[in-house]
């Protein structure tokens, strides 16, 4: 007896109209990624034997799922290499979770798994990892992959950078290969400065201000996402902290007017994370309910020897994941010349800048040193510039969206 498939649409930048119902919930939900986050509308039902009953979302659990993972990857990739044009030679993106981060990678080739590195999916149990996550059996996930590669001629590498928690592991390789078939896709300029899309953005004219007083810092933010930086200035008496965020404004193209008062005489403390919590409200509040943007971004940059890379998701969950802590480790402060710095900063307050900024702005970001840099002051201001690019492109308006938040939920709100 062999699954059947049946009512499979593929669809670009449209709904599919059609349920997807593969007889497995936990892996229809994540075929569901597709149509969020591929902006490719998928629907499909499996029928096997006389299990019918599409009310049961699970009806298909005990049946060898090898083979059904195999039998819907092989149908799926048909329909994608007959309805889609891919636009690129090849395509990359990394998806940022709490607890995971998955890279992927596809490109034209002769329809390979090139390399599978998510196992074990998360820590529990100590050394094997999950088996099954809700209905779907691990062990056949890589066959799905498999399937898909073979019948659509994709080459696809999946690489886990990190990752904890299983359900996230596979959630993040599934929304990674969604964003990247979407990139695929693509026009390369389509989030270029004076594309569409970054006219939208601009024409929203999204700003935010924040005025807070305590007895140890006095401080004004005024944020505006305003496609340019000409204006930006930052003036909190830390000199690699004021360079840090006028760097940042830079490459995310946008004006942040920054003035602290702090009590710098007591250390750099108070300062550095009051300035960075109060840029990260205020970018929040700019960005308001992130209905309509790109959402999600991966972003390189270099700086002389640093290497630096930084995915972000504007999801409303924040958490902060990084591998710099070798590189901060080093010295005691970021300057390259402390001692004649008027208020150094220092490399333990270097990683809360950070964390205030995300937990603050309500984001996921996952930093990855790639190289370090001849100087620590290289490293950490390559991650501002890298920071600030994942951050223009996540923030911008995706017009196809029509204002819909990039969600299976529906929602960030939430």
């Amino acid at each position: 007896m062999s699954y059947q498939i049946q009512n499979l649409k593929v669809v670009n930048e449209a709904k599919a109209g059609v349920p997807i119902f593969t007889g497995v919930g936990y892996l229809d939900h994540m075929l569901d990624q597709c149509n969020s986050h591929a902006q490719v509308g998928v629907g499909l039902e499996v029928l096997f034997g006389d299990k019918t009953d599409m009310t049961d979302k699970n009806r298909l659990a005990s049946s060898n799922q090898v083979d059904l993972c195999t039998a819907v990857g092989d149908e799926l990739g048909k329909k994608l290499k007959e309805q889609l044009s891919y636009g690129k030679d090849a395509s990359r993106f990394c998806c940022p979770l709490d607890e995971a981060l998955v890279e992927c990678v596809i490109s034209n080739g002769d329809g390979n798994l090139l390399e599978y590195t998510l196992p074990p999916y998360g820590i529990y149990p100590k050394g094997k990892g999950r088996s099954k996550i809700g209905g779907l059996e691990t062990a056949a996930i890589e066959s799905f992959w498999k399937a898909l590669a073979r019948s659509s001629n994709l080459n696809i590498r999946f690489h886990k950078v990190r990752g904890d928690n299983g359900h996230h592991i596979v959630e993040s390789s599934f929304k990674a290969f969604s964003r990247a078939l979407r990139n695929f896709l693509d026009k390369p300029t389509i989030w270029g400065p004076g594309s569409d899309n970054d006219k939208a953005s601009v024409a929203l004219q999204r700003e935010s201000k924040i005025e807070r007083s305590t007895k140890e810092t006095s401080i004004s933010v005024h944020l505006l996402l305003n496609g340019k930086s000409d204006d930006t200035q930052i003036e909190t008496g830390i000199p690699a902290l004021d360079e840090f965020y006028t760097i940042l404004a830079k490459e995310a193209n946008m004006t942040l007017i920054v003035k602290c008062k702090g009590d710098l005489w007591v250390d750099d403390h108070h300062t550095a994370e009051d300035v960075s919590i109060a840029i990260g409200q205020c970018l929040s509040q700019a960005l308001g309910t992130k209905a309509g943007l790109n959402r999600m971004w991966v972003s390189e940059a270099q700086d002389e020897t640093a290497k630096v890379e930084v995915t972000m998701d504007l999801s409303n969950r924040p958490c902060l994941r990084h591998n710099l802590h070798d590189s901060l480790g080093l010295q005691e402060y970021v300057d390259v010349d402390a001692a004649s710095s008027s208020c150094p900063l220092s490399c333990e307050m270097m990683e809360h800048v950070l964390d205030s900024l995300v937990m603050n702005g309500r984001m996921t970001v996952h930093v990855v040193e790639k190289q370090p840099g001849a100087t620590l002051q290289d490293t950490v201001m390559c991650t501002a510039r890298a920071f600030g690019k994942a951050l223009r492109v996540c923030s911008m308006v995706d017009q196809r969206r029509a204002g819909q938040t990039a969600s299976s939920k529906g929602t960030l709100s939430v």
